[in-house]
């Protein structure tokens, strides 16, 4: 097994890796560790399986604070009807 190990700053969504040649064209496995991050409130990926990305929403923040205005069946009804 071959390993690598850095530590780099993210400043946006992309990461280079080291010695990226050797992996190229290889199934990795990447594991990502990070000081005291405060979990995201607007999008999760949570998979045991990176093919299955399914993104796992956490509301929780919101959570009674909103509060609809206007009819909630008249819109459910106009939006199945867009279909």
């Amino acid at each position: 097994m071959y390993a690598i190990e850095f530590e780099a700053d993210l400043n946006s969504e992309y990461l280079r890796i080291p010695e990226f040649e050797k992996l190229k064209n290889q199934h990795i496995k990447v594991i990502v560790l990070a000081d005291d991050v405060k979990p995201s409130t607007t999008l999760e990926l949570k998979t045991e399986n990176a093919a299955d990305l399914t993104p796992v929403y956490d509301f929780s923040d919101l959570a009674g604070k909103l509060e609809w205005q206007g009819d909630a069946l008249a819109q459910q009804t106009t939006l199945r009807n867009e279909w």
